[in-house]
């Protein structure tokens, strides 16, 4: 039973993926992994330093330990001024995405800038241009739990005397199944490309847009395993947000979402309601649903709390997928800190002296 249900749940999440394109990275919290949704986000903050982290798990009611997990860390900072209005910031990405029987893994390090470009006086409208570079490393720590996806289809089929052509299984063409030859690691350079546009549109409503293209140098042979030349496509990701007050106590926040890297697309979509405890600490529960098309819903759970950001989120899975994980999709934990250290002004003493 449990075969089966690995063998349904990575045909779903393969489909249409040939030669081992392994999934990239997808959350349902996506504007809490700002630098990996896109570069110009990297100090596109007021304050002094922002850290945080996101973690993934899919799948683990339907494959167990096997599930697919990714944690994600980050760190940025804006560091310099140009001229009044105008900063550069920078910033560092990490995630370890891990996946099936196999233990595909893709483990990344990546550094990211951003210049931001202020368009009035008052730095109510910027529009930022950012870059990030980095390594990914792709590894195959299980070869023996590695599932080509011919063989899983043959399986699939009740074929007996299945077989694959895999060149990671076949060991690069040489050296038989699992053989010494086999090619189980991987290193590419990636470069990726994002801009953004950010605006104070009133005293109660603020709004960004942006749009990124991750893979852009599109690697080939220093990505695919087994020595084959079919090159990782470009990602392209779109993204907007609005962030509005309705009255004193609430607050009302849509964002969508879309990435689209050949041959695979995905479009969410949510809403989120803000609830203030104590506005004058910055204390607000949050709380929305989304959708990711032809996928899931979800619902979403939030708090900020003075310089915190946590939120959780949960796929209830309404596709095919559902028939091997009862509809019980990924969960998603994250959170960020936004550090505040400013100088303490010098205040010179002012000595009074009164006319007699």
């Amino acid at each position: 039973m449990r075969l089966t249900k690995t063998i349904l749940l990575l045909v779903v999440t393969l489909g249409g993926f040939g030669h081992l394109k392994s999934q990239d990275l997808h959350n349902t919290l996506f504007y809490m992994n700002p630098l990996h949704m896109n570069p110009a986000f990297s100090g596109s903050f007021e304050g002094t330093f922002r850290i945080g982290g996101l973690y993934r798990d899919q799948a683990r009611t339907a494959i167990g330990k096997s599930a697919y997990t990714t944690p994600t860390i980050f760190v940025d900072a804006p560091i310099l001024m140009i001229g009044k209005r105008h900063w550069v910031g920078v910033g560092f990405l990490a995630f370890q995405d891990q996946a099936g029987d196999g233990q595909l893994a893709m483990t990344a390090g990546q550094l990211s800038g951003a210049f931001h470009l202020a368009l009035d006086k008052k730095s109510k409208n910027v529009l930022t241009l950012g870059v990030q570079w980095g390594k990914i490393g792709r590894r195959i720590k299980n070869l023996n739990g590695y599932n080509p996806e011919d063989l899983i289809t043959q399986r699939l089929a009740n074929n007996p005397g299945a077989a694959t052509e895999d060149l990671i299984f076949m060991g690069g063409g040489s050296g038989g199944p699992g053989g010494n030859n086999a090619d189980k690691k991987k290193d590419f350079s990636d470069v990726n490309l994002g801009f953004l546009f950010k605006s104070k549109a009133s005293k109660t409503a603020d709004y960004n847009f942006g749009v990124s293209a991750r893979h852009i140098t599109t690697p080939g042979n220093d990505y695919n395993f087994g020595g084959s030349n079919v090159d990782l496509n470009m990602r392209l990701i779109a993204h907007a947000q609005l962030n509005t007050a309705l009255n004193a106590k609430w607050t009302l926040t849509p964002e969508v979402y879309y990435s689209n890297i050949s041959p695979a697309r995905q479009f969410q979509a949510h809403v989120w309601a803000g609830y203030w405890l104590k506005p004058a600490e910055n204390i607000k529960l949050n709380g929305g649903l989304g959708y990711r098309v032809g996928d899931s819903a979800q619902l979403l759970l939030g708090l900020d709390y003075k310089d915190f950001k946590v939120a959780l989120g949960y796929d209830f899975t309404l596709s095919d997928l559902s028939q091997a994980n009862s509809r019980q999709g990924g969960f998603e934990i994250a959170a960020y800190y936004t550090g505040k250290i400013y100088k303490k002004p010098t205040v010179k003493p002012v000595i009074l002296c009164p006319h007699l």
